[in-house]
């Protein structure tokens, strides 16, 4: 997916995985527009679509835990444990 990163000030900023989300939704949206309009170039699933961006807010969330765990020397749990205990439906 292209458009990933935003430029403000000069800097390359990324974004969040909501972030990315919005904006592809909103081109999701109209793809959908589209084919209902002209049948054609069916848009990939709901289901499918979003699988990604879980993916990106998993991983930045492990991302974010394990660099609070370095720089506070805390290391209580692995990031993927603590990701899966907090966020996972049991």
């Amino acid at each position: 997916m292209n458009g990933l990163n935003n430029l403000k000030t000069n800097k390359i900023m990324k974004q969040t995985a909501v972030e990315q989300l919005g904006i592809a939704f909103r081109q999701w949206q109209k793809d959908w527009q589209n084919y209902e309009e002209t049948g054609k170039n069916k848009p990939v699933s709901y289901d499918e679509f979003i699988k990604p961006f879980l993916e990106m807010e998993k991983q930045q969330i492990i991302n974010a835990y394990d660099d609070g765990n370095y720089a506070y020397g805390m290391g209580i749990k692995e990031p993927e444990q603590y990701y899966n205990e907090t966020f996972k439906n049991k």
